[in-house]
């Protein structure tokens, strides 16, 4: 299963000790799925995780959120991120989007409004963090 995920459900898994994001990434940590991301989606990672304000909320600490960082460039799937779209009301919102499509993604996991009310784009559904570790508990009992 090939995955995008917002840069909200990783920045989330560090501010909440064993939330459904945290449990995401442990989820994909351990191979459950494939992560896709551009080098678009990284760098917004990367830029928000080192926000001072994330920084005094995170229950990592800076060593491990840079780890973090060099294990998500490390271990997912980087597509090119040549794909260019004017889709989301939100244009940051749009590198997700290409990064689906691009990536041939099933599943764009977000928190954000505007993308969960597409539902679905060009044959990747958009889900909720809780409905996609559902989904994912699912797939793992097979």
């Amino acid at each position: 299963m090939k995955v995008v995920l917002d840069t909200n459900v990783i920045v989330s898994a560090t501010l909440i000790h064993s939330g459904n994001e945290d449990r995401i990434l442990k989820a994909w940590q351990r191979g459950a799925f494939e992560l896709i991301l551009s080098p678009a989606v990284l760098e917004e990672i990367g830029r928000a995780l080192s926000y001072e304000k994330i920084k005094k909320r995170r229950w990592v600490t800076d060593e491990e959120a840079l780890s973090l960082v060099e294990a998500l460039a490390e271990k997912s799937t980087l597509i090119p991120g040549q794909t260019k779209l004017v889709v989301a009301r939100d244009p940051d919102d749009n590198k997700f989007l290409a990064a689906a499509l691009e990536g041939k993604a099933d599943y764009l996991v977000t928190g954000d409004r505007d993308l969960l009310a597409l539902e679905s784009f060009k044959g990747t559904e958009i889900v909720r963090p809780a409905t996609f570790l559902k989904l994912l508990t699912k797939e793992e009992r097979k």
